[in-house]
């Protein structure tokens, strides 16, 4: 395809969709880079003018994974793939590890509400993988709601209450403290 016209079906200029595909925090990059991998099988092109190499690599998981939800034929993905792994052999592999975005928690009632799962869980001796089980919800799920980093549905948290025999009490402002869980 000529290069030029590689977004033709979208309403968007060439340097647009590079300013786009030279970030790979944009909202939109694994879409686009998705879209330009299965339009072209030339390596020189991508990585001339559209996306960098370490970018590429660091990336390569999210763009397949589009590429693959989108349907995209499977001839691109296992080229891409290999091109991938070539590309990838010849970068210092510190430089393709993306460093993770460190959570912190939404607010200091949230964080109360997990601190009291924590304890509560803790009292009965559980594990978070058996708290979970008994919940019907991944042990991820009770590690970030314990830790304050989600603000998880009243659902989840009626069954996690149900799970360990607390119940939500919610106080009027008109009170200076105010119990989250009684037993």
């Amino acid at each position: 395809m000529e290069e030029g016209k590689m977004f033709w079906d979208r309403k968007i200029t060439r340097p647009e969709a590079i300013k786009i595909l030279k970030d790979e925090s944009h909202p939109r990059f694994a879409e686009y880079a998705a879209l330009l991998l299965s339009r072209t099988n030339e390596p020189r092109t991508v990585f001339g003018g559209y996306i960098d190499k370490k970018t590429f690599c660091r990336q390569w998981q999210k763009i397949k994974k589009r590429m693959r939800a989108n349907r995209w034929n499977d001839n691109k993905i296992i080229f891409w793939d290999e091109v991938y792994k070539v590309v990838s052999r010849r970068i210092d592999k510190k430089e393709l590890r993306i460093p993770k975005e460190k959570r912190t928690p939404l607010d200091a009632d949230i964080r109360k509400i997990g601190e009291r799962i924590r304890e509560a869980r803790k009292a009965k001796g559980w594990t978070q993988g058996e708290l979970a089980g008994g919940c019907g919800l991944s042990q991820q799920t009770i590690s970030i709601a314990e830790k304050g980093y989600i603000n998880i549905s009243f659902l989840t948290l009626k069954k996690i209450m149900d799970v360990l025999g607390l119940e939500i009490l919610i106080a009027g402002k008109e009170k200076p403290t105010y119990t989250v869980f009684t037993q």
